[in-house]
């Protein structure tokens, strides 16, 4: 049972980001559910677009389809997709204390889907924000995906977005879903869900098979060894398989501007909506692209502006719980700010200082959140942001809650999902 402070210090941290988007300072949020173990800042941007004679004609077709290419005005895969019709109207809805949340529409193939959403709020003075959903099965069975979402509050009559899931690799989309969504409105979580049932229509994407490009080259940069090993191609996303060499020396986090590039020069890379890798056994990881699913490209290459990676031996932050401070940091970029400890919920800010290169790319600092006692720890929420007077800072606030009780630690310590330290050199491959 969680104390009763917790309600307070999680209000607490919605008042310090009302105060940050007040300020105009970059906020990300993140949730992840049950099943893939994956991170991802999700942040929708609405653009005013000219739509090409093809998606002009199809937008004509599905109602509420206009939004759904503003929202993809990011993704040119996504695009594409939606206009070699794999859009699909749900339009089903559920009401709580005057809010309505609707899932419109559906993009979906067997790696990812897109449900386009609404929240329509009554009430005009009211904050209304989406806190968790749940998918279930026929059976009443959680399905197992992995979600990301914008999580922001409004108090807008009405407001449009999108959700972001990734689909297990051992499963697939069941034919019924119900959706759990939990509401979160005036910084309150409500106790009761709004249930919602549909289907996806799984013909839409059933006879679009995987195109495959075998691949198997070996890059070395700064001493640093990793094979390409495949690129899968899916109507939603190009997935590249990367497997890294176990004796390396260092640990790579992940990869600046990675991207395919056609022989006409168009790129198509990871524009900041949805997974963006995922792991795939031991030293593998998949990186989630934009799909050239309908492109055909005549000429195909990998390439990279740069290598994230820090020596093995550096991965890991240890907190000194009684003085708060760190005890273990790779270099002086990173400091702790602050340290909150109520009962069985612990708070921590940190400061980062980041290359210009980085000035706009907010990363994920870890989540596998522990202690010298072995307590278990659960990810609550996250935010981050720019220093108002310097773009080179950014702080990062992590909320956690104890699931154990095995004592209180002397300290806490998690490994780094990400720091802006690079390898010398960049590569190109040639994929086809």
């Amino acid at each position: 049972m969680a104390p009763p402070e917790i309600d307070q210090y999680i209000r607490n941290g919605m008042d310090q980001a009302k105060e940050l988007r007040k300020k105009q300072t970059r906020q990300r949020w993140i949730r992840i559910s049950s099943g893939l173990v994956a991170c991802s800042f999700v942040l929708v941007f609405i653009f005013s677009i000219r739509l090409s004679p093809a998606i002009a004609a199809y937008v004509s077709t599905i109602p509420g389809m206009e939004r759904i290419v503003e929202f993809l005005h990011d993704d040119k895969g996504l695009r594409l997709a939606a206009e070699n019709n794999l859009v699909q109207n749900i339009d089903a809805s559920g009401s709580l204390e005057g809010v309505t949340f609707t899932s419109d529409q559906a993009l979906a193939d067997e790696k990812r889907m897109l449900l386009f959403y609404t929240l329509k709020n009554n009430g005009n003075d009211k904050e209304v924000a989406l806190d968790r959903i749940e998918l279930f099965d026929q059976s009443g069975k959680e399905w197992e995906y992995g979600v990301s979402w914008s999580r922001m509050g409004t108090e807008d009559a009405t407001t449009q977005n999108r959700l972001d899931i990734i689909i297990n690799e051992a499963t697939e989309i069941p034919d019924a879903l119900t959706a759990k969504v939990t509401l979160e409105i005036d910084n309150i979580k409500q106790v009761t869900p709004v249930m919602i049932d549909f289907t996806i229509d799984k013909s839409k994407y059933k006879t679009l098979q995987t195109k495959e490009y075998p691949v198997m080259k070996e890059v070395t940069v700064d001493g640093q060894r990793f094979t390409i090993e495949q690129i899968a191609v899916f109507p939603t996303q190009s997935e590249v398989s990367i497997r890294f060499d176990p004796a390396n020396k260092k640990h790579v986090f992940d990869f600046d501007k990675l991207r395919l590039v056609d022989e006409k020069g168009q790129t198509f890379a990871f524009w900041g909506n949805g997974v963006p890798v995922r792991d795939n056994g031991e030293n593998g990881k998949v990186y989630h692209l934009e799909s050239i699913y309908f492109v055909e490209p005549e000429k195909l290459y990998l390439k990279a502006n740069g290598i994230r990676a820090l020596d093995k031996d550096q991965l890991q932050i240890v907190i000194d719980a009684q003085t708060g401070t760190l005890t273990k940091v790779p270099n002086d970029r990173m400091k702790l700010t602050a340290l909150r400890q109520v009962d069985d919920v612990v708070g921590m800010d940190f400061s980062l200082k980041v290359p210009p290169q980085d000035y706009h790319s907010h990363i994920f600092l870890g989540n596998n959140f522990t202690d010298d006692l072995g307590n278990e720890y659960e990810y609550v929420q996250g935010t981050s942001s720019s220093a108002s007077s310097d773009e080179s800072i950014q702080n990062y606030s992590i909320l956690y809650k104890r699931k154990t009780n095995k004592g209180m630690p002397t300290h806490y310590s998690f490994t780094l999902s990400n720091f802006p330290e690079r390898l010398q050199g960049t590569f190109s491959v040639e994929i086809k």
